[in-house]
């Protein structure tokens, strides 16, 4: 539940996509996505990495520090993602978050925010949070200057606002839906400017490389040289993605054009 009242985020209403039934209504490749997207739950990546998945439109990622969790993109709604967080402590034991990484400047990678951390320890120096270089300009003009603009077309983009079933909402590709819970923003106290950068977090090496102007404006990727694993955020997923954004935003760099 959200903290208006309504509800957040409801996995429930899509089951009757795992009935085993062909819907001519639904486009078969979307059907298939949208069936692929049921999957959701805590997974473990590698030793030290794991996802909470299908909580929101995007999945939160935790990678384990020597004190505490490193949460990369804390999904659109302080509800979804502190729902997230309750839930892998509750499953691999009680840590707190020690630092954030925002993979890029759209608001489904940083809206929930305050549902993982508190802003004081932010101010404070306690929590890091780690943002490539630009990522406030664009944030910021993107979901606040023309943020009532952009929502308006989102809801056609996505038809969030339909009835979920065969004729109405099925999927968004590269998530089920937008959570209609609390958006937040908290500034980052670390900004990423170099195209290279590397950093020690609560004992985790993590190499940055700066991608501005791919998927989004500030974007950067995430190279975990001790674990040997990589994170690209929406630099590289299994959908056609954003190639031309209907809700406004500006028109993203293809990485494998």
């Amino acid at each position: 539940m959200a903290e208006a009242g309504n509800v957040a985020w409801d996995m429930g209403s899509y089951e009757w996509l795992l009935q085993g039934k062909d819907f001519d209504s639904i486009h078969p490749s979307l059907q298939r996505q949208a069936i692929l997207n049921m999957n959701y739950g805590l997974y473990e990546v590698i030793p030290g990495i794991y996802q909470v998945r299908g909580y929101d439109l995007a999945n939160i990622s935790f990678i384990k520090g020597d004190t505490g969790w490193i949460v990369f993109d804390p999904l659109t709604a302080k509800e979804t993602a502190a729902a997230a967080l309750k839930f892998i402590n509750e499953q691999l034991g009680e840590r707190p978050v020690v630092a954030v990484v925002y993979s890029h400047s759209h608001a489904d990678h940083f809206g929930g925010v305050r549902g993982v951390v508190d802003e004081a320890d932010v101010r404070s120096g306690k929590v890091k949070v780690i943002a490539p270089v630009g990522f406030m300009d664009h944030a910021v003009a993107e979901n606040i200057y023309a943020g009532n603009a952009m929502n308006r077309r989102m809801f056609f983009q996505y038809g969030v606002l339909l009835p979920r079933s065969p004729f109405g909402h099925v999927d968004q590709a590269i998530g089920k839906n937008t959570a209609a819970g609390n958006l937040g923003l908290i500034p980052p106290n670390v900004i990423i400017k170099d195209d290279i950068q590397e950093m020690t977090v609560d004992g985790v090496r993590m190499v940055f490389q700066n991608t501005p102007g791919t998927e989004a404006p500030a974007e950067m990727n995430t190279w975990f040289p001790d674990k040997k694993a990589f994170w690209a955020a929406e630099n590289i997923t299994g959908t056609i993605h954003n190639i031309y954004t209907l809700r406004g935003a500006l028109v993203p760099w293809c990485p494998g054009a």
